[in-house]
Order: C-alpha cells, then sequence, then structure tokens
C-alpha cells in the first residue's frame, strides 16, 4: 500500500470526524445537560467555538506547477570502480577471483562507491569517519594510575630487604605481657 492511499484514508477519517462533531455534537452535550450528569455549560459554550471553527471555509490548495526534469548524459548511481579493482574481476582467470573482487569492493566505504544515499537504511553511517570522535587522551584519569601503579614496568623484580627473613640471631616472640628472645 502507498503513502497516497494512507493519506487519503486519514483525510476521509478526519471529514468523517468533523461531520459527526458538526451533526450531533450539540445534541449529545444538550442530552447530558438535560440528565444533568455533570455542568456542561462550558463544554456547551466551547462546542459552539468549535462548530463555528470547523463552518469557516477552508483555503483552496494552490497547485503547484511540476519542474521541468532534464535528464544528465551520466545517470549512473555508482562512482567509477577503480581500475585495480576490475583488474581483480576481469584480468584474472583464478577460481576465487569474483570473491576477491567482492571483498576489495567490500572494503570501501559506501560513500566512495555511490555518489549519494540510494537507500534510506544508508542514513546511519553514511560518512561515518567524518563525525567519528576523537579518541580520548588515556593518559589522563583512571587508566593511567592504574597503568602506573597496578601494573609493573619491567619483569618481577626481586623482594625488598624488609620483606627477608632474618639471616640470623635472635628470634623474638612478644605478647602483650612480655617478650622471650630464642
Amino acid at each position: 500500500m502507498s503513502y497516497e492511499f494512507y493519506a487519503d484514508a486519514t483525510q476521509k477519517s478526519k471529514r468523517r470526524d468533523r461531520r459527526w462533531y458538526q451533526e450531533n455534537l450539540l445534541k449529545v452535550l444538550e442530552a447530558a445537560k438535560e440528565k444533568r450528569v455533570r455542568e456542561i455549560d462550558t463544554s456547551i459554550a466551547l462546542a459552539h467555538e468549535l462548530i463555528a471553527k470547523l463552518d469557516e471555509p477552508v483555503k483552496k490548495p494552490v497547485e503547484v506547477p511540476l519542474r521541468e526534469l532534464t535528464p544528465a548524459e551520466d545517470d549512473s548511481l555508482m562512482k567509477p570502480i577503480a581500475p585495480e579493482v576490475l583488474d581483480l574481476f576481469y584480468g584474472s582467470r583464478d577460481k576465487g577471483a569474483a570473491e576477491k573482487y567482492f571483498k576489495a569492493r567490500n572494503k570501501q566505504a559506501p560513500e566512495e562507491k555511490y555518489f549519494f544515499r540510494i537507500t534510506t537504511n544508508w542514513d546511519y553511517g553514511w560518512q561515518q569517519k567524518q563525525s567519528r570522535q576523537r579518541a580520548r587522551d588515556v593518559n589522563f584519569g583512571r587508566c593511567a594510575i592504574l597503568r602506573d601503579t597496578f601494573y609493573r614496568k619491567s619483569n618481577l623484580a626481586p623482594d625488598p630487604p624488609h620483606y627477608a627473613q632474618p639471616a640470623a640471631g635472635q628470634h623474638s616472640i612478644c605478647s602483650e605481657y612480655s617478650c622471650h628472645f630464642n
């Protein structure tokens, strides 16, 4: 189904609703007022204003003249293919020549292959390289702190001297009441 069908159906639905309001809205509101369903005087005043607006004549649309289209010499959608890429396909008799050609062609971005976006699906990602944000500098922030403090810059180093066992001498076992030397 085309857009014109949906637009026409929407217009018909709006006209039908407008016609119903013009014919029945005041009757419904008057009946509700007689039954004393609620205080409805303000709604009746608003309905009179609405019907007055609906009864105003609608401006006729202005017809826009069609533009003359002049055909161009080159109506192609794609940019010319580089001779090196074409040579992969036509210049080779190998079995996988078409596959190599398609891989080389697929490496190019769509804006390098086509003059403009052909489908709306291409809106996302078209000229993405230009809009890509720069990578932030990792010398600042948490990354640098982790790198400088957590990771070692070289291979394993020997333990510092204060971690080593005493070579000889006395061991002391101390508690809160006494200290014993061995």
